[in-house]
């Protein structure tokens, strides 16, 4: 498997992971790895993926301090799973 492969897969582990533990109390390790796979995905070329990732990441941290609501993550969550699914196979193109 390729590193965009592999970044990939971690994206949906972690989708899969925050899914399960729910979006109304996110735990900052969660929000630590998303920071850390933004990054890998600014080194991969992923800009949409990053601009996704990043996104996330904020409205998670805005839940946390209890100025958002789950909703907006919810909304942030689904549109980077669109687009882990229309990238898979390695396209990495803007959608």
């Amino acid at each position: 498997m390729d590193t965009i492969g592999k970044l990939q897969k971690e994206l949906e582990n972690f989708i899969g992971g925050i899914n399960s533990a729910g979006l109304g109390n996110p735990d900052p390790q969660n929000i630590e790895k998303l920071d850390k796979m933004s990054a890998a995905a600014a080194a991969l070329g992923m800009n949409q993926g990053k601009k996704l990732i990043d996104n996330l990441s904020t409205v998670l941290k805005s839940v946390q301090a209890g100025s958002a609501k789950e909703e907006s993550a919810a909304v942030r969550l689904t549109a980077l799973e669109f687009y882990l699914k229309n990238t898979a196979g390695g396209a990495t193109e803007d959608l």
